[in-house]
């Protein structure tokens, strides 16, 4: 798979996590599965040619909003398949996009979204499409709304562990107001950002001692990092390490009922 990625800067990486082009090219890629890890982020994906598949299910629309991310799907694409996207940090999806999250018709979304695909299927390139996102971002996104930057705050909070430490809002209103933003509680949105730190980790050194690295990340013992990785990635600790070392499975690992 042909894929470039661009990581935002300065105001704009508040909100945007990273823009990202790929290409399965016709006789140099087959059929391709990948695990998508969730942050609790949002996003917006762009099929510009060819079929994709999330979790077994056909996308059959071109623009795809995800709104809420709350454990690992697995994306397939086939030869000669192009999309581009835009991954948005937790919670930062732009308050225009959100009433149209659960639209999948083209014609269903907002008029920039539209406007921004029809621009996006005249580029043949990655570094075009980026730019093209890129400017769409600057363009479309309010980097200067107090309410967003406080939203930010709050949700850095939460991932750290501090959550409503630093706000005026009683607890029952900060949960409130992340389930509005995230689609999970704080604390379910912690787990799953101790496990999504965790498969990062493990990703840089996968011989490590399992035992050792539960307790170094937070979890109670092994057992029960165990239980939140089949929660949340749809595997085990020890599974992952595995195709890590590559003894895994081809097809990444198998999806655990």
């Amino acid at each position: 798979m042909d894929f470039e990625i661009v990581k935002p800067k300065h105001k704009l990486a508040d909100h945007v996590q990273e823009i990202w082009s790929a290409a399965i090219v016709k006789g140099k890629h087959q059929t391709t599965l990948k695990p998508l890890h969730s942050d609790g982020g949002s996003g917006v994906m762009f099929v510009l040619q060819g079929s994709v598949r999330l979790s077994d299910s056909e996308i059959s629309h071109p623009i795809y909003l995800q709104q809420y991310s709350k454990a690992t799907q697995f994306i397939e694409f086939d030869e000669g398949t192009q999309l581009c996207g835009i991954r948005f940090h937790p919670g930062m999806m732009p308050t225009s996009l959100l009433a149209h999250s659960a639209a999948t018709h083209a014609h269903s979304q907002p008029s920039t979204l539209s406007s921004l695909y029809s621009l996006l299927l005249e580029k043949t390139s990655h570094s075009s499409r980026l730019a093209t996102m890129y400017r769409w971002c600057n363009e479309n996104i309010d980097l200067n709304n107090p309410v967003m930057k406080k939203r930010a705050s709050l949700i850095s909070q939460a991932i750290s562990g501090k959550i409503g430490e630093q706000f005026q809002h009683n607890q029952r209103q900060v949960e409130r107001n992340f389930r509005e933003w995230v689609g999970m509680s704080p604390k379910y949105f912690q787990r799953l950002r101790r496990v999504y730190s965790s498969v990062a980790t493990l990703r840089e050194n996968p011989d490590v001692s399992l035992s050792d690295f539960a307790y170094a990340q937070g979890f109670s013992d092994q057992a029960h990092m165990t239980r939140e990785f089949k929660a949340f990635v749809l595997t085990t600790p020890g599974e992952l390490s595995s195709r890590l070392r590559g003894k895994g499975s081809p097809r990444y690992y198998r999806k655990l009922n």
